[in-house]
């Protein structure tokens, strides 16, 4: 039987389709796959004529000059306009903004490294943690709403004496905004502050991811008692969660966005004197949130909150009964007490002063604990591999800067 072309079966496929007819049978009709089949009856119209066969090597097949050369425009554009980000995926996107089709993520990132326009990306290796247990499961059902702050600095200008010092607030869920802030001071007054002109127009997180630093609460000067900015976020119903300590990775999300920041502000831009350094920030606040929107798929908040709801609040208040929210959690890696191979050899993990001790079979691992004030009870768990939480251990806490 004479062979149909490739190009007359695309269109009995397409014909036979419409006819009722079901995959399988199209398939087993024209001797095809029913894999192509269904491609084929997919096409449009203008590709369903096209024939890739014995096309010429280092010639385009799914994508045209055309297309190389708007790629390349864009990508100059963005430069022209000194956006703070020309990457492939911005520019994949104005693409298909301006021009209401798709391109292939290869394609574009083909023609930008081509036309030398692209920079090589450092390859990160994943997995290192999944030994240690880290509980990124847990994570990722903690609140609807979750953010993470950080400090930046002390910087300084080039020939000045003044220290700079920032605070960089980063989204992680469901929205991915970014906000860079320069503050007066590494201080807990600063930060709350500034977390409070923050949230009247961004919405109040249910969780705040946040490093053991002494302005962020954790490393308190008396056992057992609770930092001022603790407090402060219990008062207005969010968790804090603090990371383990000498582990920045934990807090990845601003990290990256302290990066950013660095590579496309900090270290690229020479400034006079610091009013020059709010107009960038104020620019780069502005471009991070176009580029949150372009390339995230940010839904709608539903019922967000925001300060100046909260007005009545008092965000001193240390009596549990007035507290919005009443949990604090912490990451925490067991470390070892004694030598390896002792017979005293056993786990550990500290928070608020207290050292808790646990089985040396976890040492090396990480461990999600949950402080609940009004029962002053911290149960510290670990995640399983069927990506539940395991107790393995329990115990009372006596706090001493809230009231019953």
């Amino acid at each position: 039987m004479k062979k149909i072309l490739i190009i007359e079966k695309r269109k009995k496929a397409k014909e036979l389709h419409n006819k009722g007819w079901s995959i399988r049978k199209i398939a087993k009709s024209l001797v095809a796959g029913k894999n192509n089949v269904n491609k084929w009856i997919n096409m449009s119209d203008e590709d369903l004529i096209l024939d890739h066969r014995g096309w010429k090597k280092g010639d385009l097949r799914t994508h045209q000059e055309v297309e190389r050369k708007r790629i390349i425009s864009i990508r100059k554009q963005l430069e022209k306009e000194k956006s703070y980000f020309t990457g492939e995926l911005v520019v994949r996107k104005n693409y298909e903004c301006l021009y209401g089709k798709t391109v292939n993520q290869w394609f574009v990132k083909k023609v930008l490294k081509d036309a030398d326009l692209v920079q090589k990306r450092t390859v990160k290796k994943k997995g290192k943690s999944k030994y240690m247990k880290y509980p990124k499961y847990t994570l990722n059902k903690l609140g609807k709403i979750l953010m993470s702050i950080d400090f930046i600095g002390p910087k300084y200008l080039k020939g000045g004496k003044s220290r700079i010092n920032f605070l960089s607030c980063k989204y992680i869920r469901p929205n991915k905004l970014g906000v860079m802030k320069k503050i007066e001071g590494q201080t807990t007054d600063e930060v709350i502050k500034n977390l409070m002109t923050l949230w009247e127009t961004n919405p109040i997180p249910d969780v705040l991811k946040i490093d053991n630093d002494s302005a962020f609460g954790s490393n308190v000067l008396h056992k057992n008692s609770l930092g001022r900015l603790t407090l402060f976020l219990l008062n207005l119903g969010i968790s804090p969660l603090y990371i383990a300590p000498r582990s920045p990775w934990n807090n990845g999300e601003v990290e990256g966005f302290n990066s950013v920041f660095s590579k496309k502000v900090w270290k690229k831009l020479k400034f006079e004197d610091e009013t020059e350094l709010d107009i960038e920030i104020n620019n780069f606040n502005i471009e991070y949130e176009k580029y949150s929107y372009l390339l995230e798929n940010n839904p709608e908040i539903k019922n967000p909150r925001f300060i100046e709801e909260l007005n009545n609040i008092n965000f001193r208040n240390n009596k549990v009964g007035n507290f919005r929210q009443t949990k604090v959690y912490y990451l925490r890696i067991v470390r070892r007490e004694e030598e390896k191979g002792d017979k005293k050899e056993k786990g550990f993990i500290e928070i608020l002063g207290n050292k808790f001790f646990l089985g040396k079979d976890l040492i090396n691992q990480f461990t999600f604990s949950v402080l609940d004030i009004k029962k002053e009870e911290i149960s510290i768990n670990i995640e399983t591999e069927n990506k539940g939480l395991l107790e393995v251990s329990k115990k009372i806490i006596k706090l001493k800067n809230i009231v019953k």
